[in-house]
C-alpha cells in the first residue's frame, strides 16, 4: 500500500493540475500524458504482483514444454545487446549445446531477461556480463548469470528477493523492487531454485537450478 500511494497521489495531483479553471490546453495535455505514464506503471506494479501471487500460491498456469534453455538465454542476450553496449558492458555467453528441459518459454524468457536486465544495470562500464547453461547430473539444468558489478552487501542477500524491496545501491536505478521477487516465485513455480552470490565492488552470480 505504502509502494503505491505515491505514484497515485501523484496521478491525482497531476490530474487536478489539468482540471483548473483557464488552465493552458498544452500544460493540459502535458498532464495528462503523465497521468497515463503513472498510470502505466501502478498497472505494470499491480500486474506483476497478481503474477507473484499466484507463482506463491501454485496457482499460475504454466504452459510447459520441452525447451532449449540454450535458445531462450541466447534470445535474452539478442534483446539487451544494444543496451549492453550503450553501457560499453561485454555480454559473454556461454551456450555450447541444447539443454532442453520442460518449462514455460514465456515465464522463463521473464526469468531471463529480468536476470540480465539486472546484471547489466549494476556492471559499470568496461565491465563484463556472462551467462551460462550447463545439464548436471541427476537430471537438472543450471543457468548462470555472473557479472564484474557493484554486488551487493551481505546484509542485504536474503532481502532481495522480498516484493518492492530495493538496496541502498539500488535506488537510483530505475525499476519497481519487483524483479527478483518475480524471478524466484516463477523458478520455484517450475520445481527449481535461485540464489546469489556477491560480494561487494566484485560482482554477483546468480544460479538457476531447474529439473530437466
Amino acid at each position: 500500500a505504502h509502494d503505491l500511494r505515491t505514484p497515485l497521489a501523484r496521478l491525482r495531483g497531476v490530474a487536478e493540475i489539468a482540471l483548473q479553471p483557464g488552465a493552458d490546453p498544452a500544460a493540459a495535455r502535458d498532464a495528462l500524458a503523465d497521468c497515463l505514464e503513472e498510470s502505466e506503471r501502478v498497472l505494470s506494479m499491480l500486474s506483476t504482483l497478481l503474477d507473484i501471487t499466484e507463482a506463491e500460491a501454485g496457482m499460475m498456469k504454466l504452459q510447459r514444454e520441452p525447451s532449449d534453455l540454450c535458445q531462450l538465454a541466447g534470445e535474452a542476450v539478442e534483446l539487451y545487446q544494444y543496451v549492453a553496449e550503450e553501457k560499453n558492458v561485454t555480454v559473454r555467453a556461454e551456450l555450447p549445446a541444447p539443454c532442453t528441459a520442460s518449462v514455460d518459454r514465456t515465464r522463463m524468457r521473464q526469468v531471463f531477461a529480468n536476470l540480465l536486465d539486472n546484471a547489466i544495470k549494476y556492471t559499470p562500464a568496461g565491465g563484463m556480463v556472462t551467462i551460462s547453461v550447463q545439464d548436471q547430473p541427476g537430471g537438472r539444468a543450471v543457468v548462470r548469470f555472473g557479472d564484474t558489478g557493484i554486488g551487493i552487501p551481505a546484509d542485504e542477500q536474503d532481502k532481495i528477493w522480498l516484493r518492492l524491496y530495493r538496496g541502498d545501491k539500488s535506488r537510483s536505478q530505475r525499476g519497481l523492487g519487483l524483479g527478483l521477487s518475480l524471478v524466484k516465485a516463477v523458478v520455484e513455480a517450475h520445481g527449481g531454485r535461485i540464489t546469489v552470490a556477491s560480494q561487494l565492488n566484485q560482482g554477483s552470480e546468480f544460479v538457476v537450478t531447474l529439473p530437466k
